[in-house]
């Protein structure tokens, strides 16, 4: 257990579309050892995810669009994922639920929270706060796929059990689209999920 810690420095590094910084802190351990460590840090916004089910048909509701990052990984693209965005100045559910409409064209009026998440710790200040909320047909009121210029995406429903099989086979590897699909088989939301 981490007792103490003291910032020791920060210095900018970039300050594009997100801050990065070189932060040194100094941590005091539950035995009285005193660390350094020296780490690169983006801050970004907080985000927020929404996983959308129609539980009577057994199906969620996730885009597919390129992403960047993942792809200098090797990540096969376009990602697999569930509807999600960074927080403008708004709540995480005021967020899931214009984020459902620009992507999915799906109108929720509301969002149960399921959990929050750091999705890489050690390296970013990203908390993403995770949804989950019903929709049906006629919910279905736009075209969705996306407002902000770098935005292509392509709407997916399928049942949620074709959904964990895709995790198996690599075909699903956003760690917050594996998490709230596992979330909602835990939890009961679908039927033979």
């Amino acid at each position: 257990m981490t007792l103490k810690v003291k910032i020791l420095g920060e210095k900018l590094l970039a300050n594009g579309r997100f801050k990065l910084t070189a932060t040194g802190v100094e941590i005091t351990e539950a035995n009285g050892a005193v660390r350094r460590m020296d780490h690169e840090i983006y801050h970004y916004k907080g985000a927020a995810a929404v996983l959308l089910y129609d539980a009577g048909r057994g199906t969620v509701l996730l885009v597919r669009q390129f992403r960047l990052g993942a792809y200098l990984e090797g990540a096969k693209q376009p990602m697999i994922e569930v509807c999600a965005g960074m927080l403008d100045g708004d709540e995480p559910e005021a967020c899931v639920i214009r984020e459902a409409m620009e992507e999915t064209g799906v109108r929720i009026a509301r969002a149960h929270h399921a959990f929050d998440a750091f999705v890489s710790p050690g390296g970013t200040t990203e908390r993403i706060v995770c949804f989950v909320a019903p929709y049906g047909a006629a919910d279905r009121i736009g075209a969705g796929g996306g407002v902000d210029a770098d935005e292509s995406i392509e709407i997916i429903e399928l049942p949620l059990g074709d959904a964990i099989a895709m995790i198996g086979r690599g075909e699903i590897c956003d760690a917050k689209t594996i998490a709230l699909l596992y979330y909602a088989k835990a939890r009961g939301l679908i039927g033979n999920g």
